[in-house]
């Protein structure tokens, strides 16, 4: 089955590798807002050849291609 993110590059024309095709799943299957290396992690738990920088790099090809946000969360600690 084709998870959303999966359809929505398909539909912009892009091409889904099998290392995309993993990420995609597991941004959509998330029910909780990982960042990229919890991505990496999961990633990895169904394919251990995917790179921390292919996580990278296709987390931003879907930002444009997918409308996939990006959190961008700062962390402070009060003394």
């Amino acid at each position: 089955m084709v998870s959303r993110i999966e359809q929505r590059c398909i539909d912009k024309g892009m091409k889904m590798t099998d290392q995309r095709r993993v990420i995609a799943k597991v941004l959509s299957e998330a029910h909780d807002h990982p960042d990229v290396e919890e991505v990496y992690r999961r990633s990895t738990e169904v394919d251990p050849r995917i790179s921390i920088a292919t996580v990278y790099r296709t987390v931003r090809l879907f930002e444009e291609a997918a409308r996939v946000t990006r959190n961008r969360w700062t962390t402070t600690t009060t003394t």
